[in-house]
Order: structure tokens, then C-alpha cells, then sequence
């Protein structure tokens, strides 16, 4: 039964799933660090607002002028308490998933690669930290986009969650499903467990988030005061969902906050609690891409059909031309196309924002790269790494023909390179 504009208001009901998604696991503990900073509203952003809450509280400011307090509260999470996070987090060997806004990592590079070279999770959460329902249609779809690019650039690979600030519009979903290549979405707080939905016939997962075990609490108007009382409320939660998934998986979310949690009297709240539950048999700190993998993978399997894509002409000229992606092939997480140079020519100095796998199946030539030329023939395979500028050149007499092949539902962005 749903309730007014579609809302499932029942769920699971008393018989949450049984299946065995977390393989020998019962509680999946996911660990979220909002990674926003530098991204929120202000003045100098071109906002006409700007943030109100801050350690003071709401603090009220007059409209037109610049709350230089409430930026350099910002500013500490990501020069001091995202550091403080990665280490607690790297001390105790545990993952972690971060909502990274894409403008925060454009510009903190340095955190981006740290992030990354921890082996931690980066989920979108934005182009930047705003209210997605304040947008229109078009410019949120252009916002996905922007952040996905972004994050690619940023990290090496693209995102396979979503997250918005607070929370979506309507046509959230529906656009992330849109734009392919997202596993999951953690724009709900309605259960503890993962849940499918259908998107215009596209089942679709949510990997749901909170707001009670979550940091935040210590800013809002009757807030935690001390890293004992935030230890003692997610001591609680957790006791409760170990002892739940005895019948059941369970998972638990905690939000933290750079700006937040980062402070040095509420860090030790998080210690606390990561040495707590280590303790614990079947407990596991995992990330929100693992968890949505081992959802999907302990279903029942649903038979999908072969999509076949007729051969097209080869033509005249030299071509490239992607043959299959999320456009061509509705749930498609890879991409694959073909290219066709002719003898004695050659393709465009380019780079692409991931790495790219090619196969040669007629011809021969080299790969033209700014570290010199690597010579192919055909049934040889190559790998080219993300941002490395190449062009293909057929050096001999027939011509090239090349499979190559992307990680993710499209074709990643690329760049033109100016030859030198």
C-alpha cells in the first residue's frame, strides 16, 4: 500500500530481508564523512544567502554582508578536521564513504588524493552543497553531470552513489537513474536496511541515510555537548541493530562532518565508538559501494536480455564511434566502440578523464603518447591510463581497426591536446 504522492509507508513491516548480503556478516556499519566545505552558500559564491548555522548556533547576520566567521568555520574542516578523520580512520584500519560535494575537492586536490589513496569510497554529493530543489529541471540534470565530470577528474573514477544536501526533489531519482552508472542513492532515511524502487520501470536501489546518528546533532537547537554523549547515542543505536540482526542484516549509518566531528573535543567520540564495535563478531565497517554490491548480488537474479547492435559500414575516412553505452543499451555499466583509421593517418592528440582499454583487430601502427610512440599490430591489446594524451597513427598499409572500451555507463569526458 502507498500513501499520498507514493510513498511506501510500510516497507519491510516486521519481516526484514533475510537474504545474506552482508555474506557472513549481520551488521554493516558505514561510516559517512560530508565532505562539503568550501561548497556552501556565501556571499563570495555569488549566493544571495548564506549559511546560518555554525558553532553559534543560527546565528542571524545582516543580508548583503559577508560572515567571515561563519566561512573560517568552514574553512577548519577542511584544513584541520578532515585530516584529523583520515587519521583516526587510518589508525583503526576501517573504510569510509565520502559525500564529497565536487567543487570542495576541486579545491582541496590534496584531500582528494588522500581520500582516494586510503582506499575510501567517494560517493557524489553535488556539484556543490545547495538545495537541488531550488533548481530547475535542466540545471539540475546539468549539476549531475558537472559533478560526475568533476569527481572523474578529481579521483581517477566516477562516482557510483549519490547523495543530495538534506534532500531530493522530485525528480531526483529520476534524473541520477537518467544519467547511468550510479549503483545506488542515499537520498532517503526511511529504513535501516537497503530498498529497491522503481524508477519509471528501472529498479533502482537505495542505500538509506540518517540524521540522528549523525553529528550534525551537536549544531541544532538542543544540541550534544560533549564526544561522551555522541560515544553513548551511537553505543545505543548499535547495541539495538546487533542485537536485530541476530535475525536479520541490519546496517547503520553515521554522518560525520569535517567542520564538526574534526574538533578536537568531539574526535574522541568517534574513537570511542569505531574501538567499541571492532569488538564485536559479524559487525563490519564497510563503505556504501560494498554494501550496495552485496545487496545486488545476493538477489534473486533476474534474466536480462542480449542486446545485439547490428554492424554498421565502415565508410569513408577515419571514424570513432561508441557502439555501446547507457544510451544504446538501457542498464549498461560499461561502455564499448569502435575506431577506423585509415593508412597514413592518424587521430587527434586527446585524453579522457579514466583510463581506456583498447584492442587491436586489424592493422598495425603506433600509439602516439607524450612519453614517445608505443608500436601495435593487430591482437594486441593496450591500456591507456587516465589523462595520458594519445593519437592513434596507421603506419602501414590497410587500415586500423580498434575495440576500445571505458569503465562507467558513458563515454568519459575528453580533452583535445595541442600537439608540440
Amino acid at each position: 500500500m502507498t500513501g499520498p504522492g507514493g510513498r511506501d509507508v510500510v516497507g519491510y513491516g516486521p519481516n526484514p530481508p533475510t537474504r545474506r548480503w552482508l555474506g557472513d556478516d549481520r551488521l554493516a556499519i558505514s561510516l559517512v564523512v560530508n565532505y562539503e566545505e568550501g561548497s556552501e552558500r556565501s556571499l563570495p559564491a555569488g549566493d544571495a544567502t548564506q549559511e546560518a548555522l555554525t558553532e553559534w548556533g543560527a546565528y542571524p547576520f545582516p543580508d548583503g554582508v559577508r560572515n567571515l566567521a561563519m566561512e573560517s568555520m568552514y574553512d577548519y574542516g577542511s584544513r584541520v578536521g578532515v585530516w584529523r578523520i583520515l587519521d583516526v580512520l587510518r589508525r583503526h584500519g576501517v573504510p569510509a564513504t565520502f559525500f564529497a560535494c565536487a567543487q570542495a575537492f576541486e579545491m582541496a586536490p590534496a584531500v582528494a588524493e588522500a581520500v582516494v589513496a586510503a582506499g575510501h569510497e567517494v560517493c557524489s554529493h553535488g556539484w556543490r552543497w545547495e538545495e537541488v530543489w531550488s533548481l530547475s529541471e535542466e540545471e539540475e540534470r546539468e549539476h549531475i553531470r558537472m559533478a560526475v565530470e568533476s569527481l572523474e577528474r578529481a579521483t581517477g573514477s566516477r562516482p557510483v552513489g549519490w547523495y543530495c544536501r538534506y534532500g531530493p526533489s522530485e525528480r531526483t531519482r529520476r534524473l541520477v537513474v537518467e544519467e547511468g552508472g550510479f549503483l545506488y542513492d542515499s537520498d532517503s532515511y526511511a529504513d535501516d536496511v537497503p530498498f529497491e524502487v522503481d524508477v519509471d520501470g528501472t529498479s533502482h536501489l537505495v542505500v538509506p541515510y540518517t540524521a540522528d546518528t549523525n553529528d550534525i546533532q551537536f549544531w541544532l537547537a538542543d544540541p550534544l555537548a560533549t564526544s561522551k554523549q555522541f560515544f553513548t547515542y551511537l553505543k545505543d543505536a548499535f547495541d539495538t541493530l546487533y542485537r536485530e540482526s541476530a535475525q536479520a542484516p541490519r546496517m547503520m549509518s553515521v554522518g560525520l562532518h569535517c567542520r564538526i566531528i574534526g574538533r578536537p573535543a568531539r574526535i574522541a567520540g568517534l574513537e570511542r565508538f569505531v574501538e567499541y564495535a571492532s569488538g564485536f563478531d559479524g559487525a563490519v565497517f564497510t563503505t556504501r559501494e560494498r554494501i550496495a554490491r552485496g545487496w545486488l548480488a545476493s538477489g534473486d537474479p533476474v534474466p536480462a536480455p542480449v542486446t545485439v547492435l547490428p554492424a554498421e559500414p565502415a565508410g569513408d575516412g577515419s571514424w570513432a564511434r561508441m557502439i555501446v553505452d547507457a544510451d544504446s543499451v538501457p542498464g549498461a555499466t560499461t561502455t564499448l566502440g569502435r575506431s577506423h583509421v585509415l593508412p597514413g593517418g592518424s587521430t587527434p592528440m586527446i585524453r579522457h578523464t579514466t583510463e581506456e582499454v583498447c584492442l587491436v583487430v586489424e592493422g598495425s601502427g603506433v600509439l602516439r603518447t607524450d612519453l614517445g610512440d608505443v608500436a601495435f599490430t593487430a591482437g594486441d591489446a593496450l591500456h591507456i591510463p587516465a589523462g595520458r594524451p594519445h593519437a592513434i597513427v596507421n603506419t602501414g598499409d590497410v587500415p586500423t581497426g580498434m575495440v576500445f572500451s571505458f569503465p562507467g555507463a558513458r563515454r568519459p569526458r575528453t580533452e583535445d591536446v595541442p600537439c608540440r
